[in-house]
């Protein structure tokens, strides 16, 4: 799912229409880049678990009943009905049943290009929000809208611009949470921020460009930085101030992105996949997708078909 609203250059048409205003409200451009992975409602018994693994999304995820044990970067939290963990890209998490015999809960993974809210989500602290908590309260009533609309059987036009309207209610009832929280210390500058923004415009680019290994990933970034006029090491510095994790990470978590787009739609095998990637050994490219998703490329797809059975 993707949101962009920016200026055409409609608004340097302004300065025709000034001398017949009588009143006027101008609001500035926007530019988001929003996209929402996998969101789902899944009811599971105590045995259910999901092993360690990372992804280049934020993660909420969010207990309706029962009992679940969250662990984050090696540590646990104790989730309960209302309880919230709210995890950032690239950090290690996994989950497991608690203490009831069965529970229920939703999560949705998304990621967010925009330079005025990714601070609120990157800076902050916190991870676990118990159902009492502020933020909690403000953000369950649209986890909650996003749950009654995931159950619906037919999911049209009406549907999909229903859930875009709540994700934006979301993210904003999110900032308003967490605007109170413990921020780190450390602060990213306007000009910091726009250049590593250029650069993971320019990383994007090489998703689209195979590489056969981790030493071709690095020679794309490198040329990056040449072509910015910048250091490596200063590329590599700005660019995870802002984003928390890495340029070659970066780029790895978009081409994973990628790799779940062609898996989902099973017209191809794993080992044309794995082509399409850059990846010209289909274990090297099985070995990589596991490391960041739990999962091999041939369970992925495989619990794809079974979630898509389920449903129909």
């Amino acid at each position: 799912m993707n949101f962009t609203f920016e200026d055409k250059g409609i608004s340097g048409n302004h300065k025709i229409t000034e001398p017949y205003s009588i009143k006027e409200y101008i609001y500035p451009d926007i530019k988001t880049g929003f996209e929402l992975y996998g969101m789902h409602v899944r009811e599971v018994n105590q045995m259910w678990s999901y092993p360690k693994h990372e992804h280049p999304m934020y993660e909420i995820n969010l207990v309706t009943e029962g009992h679940q044990t969250f662990i984050v970067n090696g540590k646990t939290y104790e989730q309960y009905a209302g309880d919230i963990v709210l995890c950032r890209p690239g950090e290690s998490h996994s989950s497991k049943g608690g203490s009831s015999e069965t529970f229920t809960y939703f999560c949705l993974h998304f990621t967010i290009d925009d330079k005025l809210f990714l601070p609120y989500l990157k800076d902050s602290c916190e991870l676990f929000y118990p159902a009492k908590s502020l933020l909690a309260r403000r953000i369950y009533p649209f986890l909650e809208r996003l749950i009654n609309l995931s159950n619906k059987s037919d999911f049209g036009l009406a549907e999909t611009m229903h859930m875009h309207s709540i994700m934006f209610e979301l993210l904003a009832a999110l900032v308003g949470g967490l605007q109170n929280k413990p921020v780190k210390k450390e602060k990213v500058s306007e000009r910091a921020a726009q250049l590593a923004y250029r650069i993971a415009q320019e990383i994007e680019k090489l998703v689209v460009h195979p590489f056969s290994d981790e030493d071709h990933a690095r020679m794309g970034i490198d040329q990056i930085a040449t072509e910015l006029n910048i250091s490596c090491s200063y590329c590599h510095r700005i660019f995870k101030s802002v984003y928390n994790m890495s340029p070659r990470q970066y780029l790895s978590f978009k081409k994973l992105n990628e790799s779940k787009k062609n898996l989902l739609e099973r017209e191809d095998s794993i080992e044309v996949v794995a082509e399409k990637m850059g990846y010209y050994d289909v274990a090297h490219f099985s070995r990589q997708f596991k490391r960041w998703t739990g999962l091999t490329p041939s369970q992925f797809r495989k619990n794809l078909i079974v979630s898509q059975e389920q449903v129909q």
